[in-house]
């Protein structure tokens, strides 16, 4: 604090000395120098006295002050001393910006899961794919599709297949493989598993979780054609194999889609009655029956179904067909 009063004092008396040389047969160069010297004193000063966060790089900061006081006669001395420190030891505070803190997550971390409704529709993105002719909506349309179930994406994503712009094509195929690649994964995971495991009941249930992933990329239709009917036969046959030692009745009707799906229809009325046997409760069965009776053109025993089904919630497909086969 000493020095800065000294180097205060001295500066006051250079610059003074320095003014009276101006005005009476001005010797300039001492004039100047006296300045000079004054400059470098209230440069000293101001530095020390600005808050430390503005200290960085000593030679720039102390090159600017200099500057500045060099350049100002006296009262500039004064006023860009006195407005440099004031100015950053007392900002201007807005008290009127509300500012909400939150905490910085800790990682790893997850991104917030979508919302189960999302504001975009599967119909409204394929529409886009379709007619919009700006090739941005379509692309915005693709990568909207990534943010949705499976069951919905991927058909979005099959109509992205056959578009005219190679970007939107690349996009919608890398997210299908992706999508196929991670079943295939799990494919080979469980296999190892099923390989190194002999006992019951933990085999049985491994050979069931197989049979639904093999189901999986039937289902979504990334498995067509012979791909399609190779899946679902191994699906089968791993659950047979599974209903060996542990029968659950979600495991026939299991079964009953899967020969519902490859055309053995007898067959997957005998195991949707089996899951009734074994306690399956008849509304998440008469579905299914129905559907087999209609493609076995038994349409009384189609109608039968639905009506025994109760009733189901407005707006949803079995309502409907209870609604169509019932009017």
């Amino acid at each position: 604090m000493i020095r800065i009063v000294i180097a205060v004092i001295v500066g006051f008396i250079c610059e003074y000395f320095a003014l009276i040389e101006t005005l009476d047969t001005p010797n300039w160069l001492i004039a100047i120098l006296l300045h000079a010297i004054a400059s470098m004193l209230f440069t000293f000063v101001s530095y020390i006295v600005i808050p430390a966060k503005y200290k960085s790089t000593l030679f720039g900061a102390l090159l600017l002050l200099f500057s500045l006081l060099f350049t100002l006669p006296l009262f500039g001395v004064l006023g860009v001393m006195f407005a440099l420190t004031f100015a950053l030891c007392k900002p201007l505070k807005n008290n009127d910006i509300e500012i909400q803190e939150h905490k910085i997550p800790g990682l790893p971390f997850e991104v917030r899961s979508i919302s189960a409704n999302p504001t975009y529709s599967m119909g409204g993105l394929k529409a886009i794919l379709k007619y919009a002719s700006e090739p941005n909506k379509r692309l915005s349309a693709v990568m909207a599709a990534r943010h949705m179930s499976d069951t919905q994406a991927i058909p979005i994503l099959k109509l992205a297949l056959k578009d005219l712009e190679d970007d939107i094509r690349l996009l919608a195929y890398s997210t299908l493989d992706a999508k196929e690649t991670k079943l295939n994964e799990k494919i080979g995971l469980y296999q190892q598993e099923i390989l190194l495991t002999t006992q019951q009941p933990k085999l049985s249930n491994l050979q069931q979780q197989l049979a639904e992933i093999y189901w999986e990329l039937s289902y979504l239709g990334l498995a067509q054609g012979a791909l399609r009917e190779y899946v679902l036969k191994k699906a089968e046959t791993l659950s047979l194999q599974s209903i060996k030692y542990v029968k659950k009745p979600a495991t026939f009707v299991f079964l009953g889609r899967l020969c519902l799906a490859l055309g053995k229809y007898e067959l997957a009325l005998s195991h949707l009655a089996q899951a009734t046997d074994l306690g399956m409760a008849r509304r998440h069965v008469l579905p299914y029956k129905a559907e087999v009776a209609f493609c076995m053109n038994k349409f009384d025993d189609c109608k039968r179904y639905l009506k025994e089904l109760p009733e189901q919630p407005k707006g949803s497909e079995l309502r409907h067909l209870q609604e169509y086969w019932n009017a």
